[in-house]
């Protein structure tokens, strides 16, 4: 594999892929900290810098165009400035924003970083959670259909923020029946999409343990924990393969009919691991 791999990354090159899901902001406040403030017991950040990314499906996509593919991104936000941030990033890292739907009255996920000698200190959350709204789901439903024969796969990045709806869930179901893609689900709720025709999935760790109601207090290895659960994780999925990423331990691939496949990771500092999902479910599709 290391000898293909440039080959294999030169091939990514003007692939077709569309990305569904749930699209945020990730923002980012950085600066220098020397004091404490006079008003309570928290530091004072000197602001040097302010800085916006595409988050969640956002960044799914962003990693698609970096790594050369021709990336189309469904999504939904609100009509308000963080969608305003999230169009200008995007563009930014070569997507288009396009069919981002805008929902008047939603407020667009967006997490900030307040980041202090880069070390973050306090993360601000914002947004709506609710499914979308039966004309914007309709939309998207559109959206998607007129997509879907331009991709050669088809990601789905599914924070369970209310974009990948039951009816959007049976729109894509019935797509892959009648035109069927490599279809990617990296979803907080994969056995929602067990009938629709998953190509692969890629669960991590604790997604992992809920998914089969094994015990979160395991202290073995995580690899050695879920090696004899390959089987099970691909039936409840419905999958072909599985990759189940383990943080510092590197992934478990499963496949049907094959023996479990270990991958390895280079450990980050975890204030470094915002995203690595996205990167991993973007780089897996192609």
């Amino acid at each position: 594999m290391t000898d293909r791999l440039p080959d294999l990354i030169d091939a990514f090159a003007g692939r077709r892929v569309l990305v569904i899901g749930d699209a945020m902001l990730d923002g980012y406040v950085e600066g220098t900290c020397g004091r404490i403030c006079p008003e309570a017991p928290v530091p004072v950040v000197d602001v040097c810098r302010s800085a916006a990314a595409p988050g969640g499906a956002g960044n799914t996509a962003a990693n698609a165009s970096a790594l050369g593919a021709a990336v189309t991104l469904l999504g939904v936000t609100g009509d308000d400035t963080a969608a305003d941030e999230l169009g200008g990033a995007l563009v930014a890292a070569g997507v288009s924003p396009a069919h981002l739907l805008r929902q008047a009255g939603r407020r667009t996920l967006a997490k900030r970083r307040v980041v202090a000698a880069g070390q973050v200190i306090c993360r601000l959350d914002q947004g709506d959670t609710f499914p979308a709204a039966e004309d914007v789901e309709a939309g998207l439903i559109d959206r998607l259909s007129d997509a879907w024969a331009g991709a050669e796969a088809v990601v789905v990045s599914d924070y369970g923020y209310g974009v990948l709806t039951p009816a959007v869930i049976a729109a894509l179901a019935g797509l892959q029946r009648r035109s069927p893609r490599v279809v990617v689900g990296d979803s907080k709720k994969l056995p929602a999409f067990r009938h629709a025709g998953l190509t692969a999935v890629k669960p991590n760790y604790p997604e992992t343990l809920r998914l089969l109601g094994l015990d979160h207090e395991d202290h073995r290895p995580r690899a050695e924990a879920l090696a004899g659960h390959g089987h099970r994780v691909l039936d409840l999925t419905g999958a072909r393969v599985a990759a189940v990423t383990l943080d510092t331990e590197g992934g478990l691939v499963f496949e049907r009919g094959r023996p479990p496949y270990r991958t390895y990771a280079a450990a980050r500092p975890q204030s470094r691991a915002s995203g690595a999902g996205d990167t991993y479910v973007a780089a897996l599709a192609l």
